[in-house]
């Protein structure tokens, strides 16, 4: 594998100092005189980090790309931890997620012959509430495939329109981020929903443990767990003996680094950082993913794709003290059953205020909120000023997403 992998990044690293102008001169410490590569002073790359996609977006993409590579889209993160950043692809890097999805789906035992509905886009065409009909879904090699129908409903549609239009369309597997899908579990467990589902794919955020319980309640359902980003594609998807989330180290080199970008052992937190291999539009060597993970020295089921053990959390902290404290701790489950609440959004708004703003499962029936404040000063600043707003429903991003946790304050800050 490893042998594989540098045949991959060799020509990966070539492309990118002869066509992209940011790398012209950021990969000189692993050339030597004669044009070789040498391996000992990978770790010497500098790591790219966000700010570089921001700052130098123009010079990240390439001049010219290999022949065969596809043709190029562009997609923009959601700027949930951040500010929305534009990731250009080409085909090949879809092909190559496909075949990691297919993969993963194949441990799980997916049943392509079903309905899949995925919760994706704005497009005119998937809105509610007739979705787009996309037809099989599964892989054209796959027999049982050929019989399956897939559906995209757009982001603008509410809870209450997803939840009827699974019904309606027999939906047996349904895609979607693990916050959304905490809300319309919790959604339909409030209006006494009857709804069965094989399986639920999440993808781009961490899953909790809060979340995949409310999903087995409400659906019934198995939860799969992607391990993706607009930036890396289809990183990592689960061991089928549940030991953790397997690497697709086919396609993506991804690292566990210290404060220096140095490798650390099995075992250690660290940063994750990617080198996805076909990313030829616009090369990401060394990139900082932003996440907290560590990597298991082996798996039990036999599989010889690392394995990450636990993705940990986000490096970028949530919340801000005037003293310079940070935090990236989230709010605990107990704090819900003190609000008696379907979902939430925590929200920094000043330097030392912020705001709960929740559903309440029953409108004539209050929380404790005075307890939650003395939860929310435990686990974050204990000169909180906490204030609560009841909502009807919280509303989503301009990418589409349910946001637990958001600072405002610092967004209104930046320049």
């Amino acid at each position: 594998m490893v042998d594989y992998q540098r045949g991959q990044l060799t020509q990966l690293l070539r492309h990118a100092r002869r066509n992209v102008p940011f790398y012209e001169k950021r990969l000189d410490p692993v050339f030597t005189a004669s044009g070789d590569i040498d391996w000992d002073r990978w770790e010497d790359i500098p790591i790219v980090r966000r700010s570089d996609m921001l700052e130098h977006r123009d010079a990240m993409l390439a001049r010219e790309r290999p022949a065969g590579h596809g043709a190029l889209s562009t997609i923009q993160s959601s700027g949930s931890t951040g500010q929305p950043i534009g990731v250009t692809s080409n085909r090949l890097t879809v092909m190559a997620a496909n075949a990691n999805r297919w993969r993963s789906h194949r441990w799980a035992g997916v049943d392509w012959s079903q309905t899949y509905t995925g919760r994706d886009a704005f497009r005119p065409e998937s809105e509610y509430p007739h979705g787009e009909k996309l037809g099989a879904w599964g892989p054209a090699w796959d027999p049982d495939a050929a019989r399956g129908t897939g559906y995209r409903i757009s982001r603008n549609a509410s809870p209450e329109q997803l939840l009827e239009f699974i019904s309606r369309t027999s939906t047996r597997y349904f895609s979607t981020g693990p916050k959304t899908m905490q809300v319309l579990a919790l959604e339909a467990e409030r209006l006494g929903l009857d709804i069965r589902l094989a399986g639920v794919f999440t993808f781009g955020e961490r899953l909790g443990d809060d979340d995949r319980a409310a999903i087995k309640r409400a659906f019934g359902a198995a939860t799969h767990e992607a391990y993706s980003s607009k930036e890396g594609g289809q990183m990592a998807h689960p061991c089928p003996e549940g030991h953790g989330l397997h690497v697709h180290a086919e396609s993506i080199l991804l690292e566990i680094v210290d404060d220096d970008g140095r490798r650390v052992p099995p075992g250690e937190q660290g940063r994750v950082v990617i080198t996805p291999f076909v990313s030829t539009a616009q090369p990401l060597i060394r990139y900082a993913q932003g996440d907290v993970a560590s990597l298991a020295a082996s798996c039990p089921c036999g599989r010889g794709l690392p394995l990450l053990a636990a993705v940990h959390g986000r490096t970028t902290a949530i919340f801000s003290h005037p003293d310079g404290q940070t935090v990236s701790r989230m709010l605990s489950e107990p704090g819900r059953e003190m609000l008696k609440c379907t979902f939430w959004q925590i929200a920094q708004v000043g330097p030392l205020q912020f705001e709960v703003r929740y559903v309440p499962l029953d409108w004539d029936v209050p929380g404790d909120e005075a307890s939650t404040v003395a939860l929310f000063r435990s686990i974050f600043f204990s000169d909180a000023e906490v204030a609560f707003v009841r909502k009807r429903e919280i509303p989503l991003t301009a990418g589409g997403k349910y946001i637990e946790y958001i600072n405002e304050w610092a967004r209104r800050r930046q320049p």
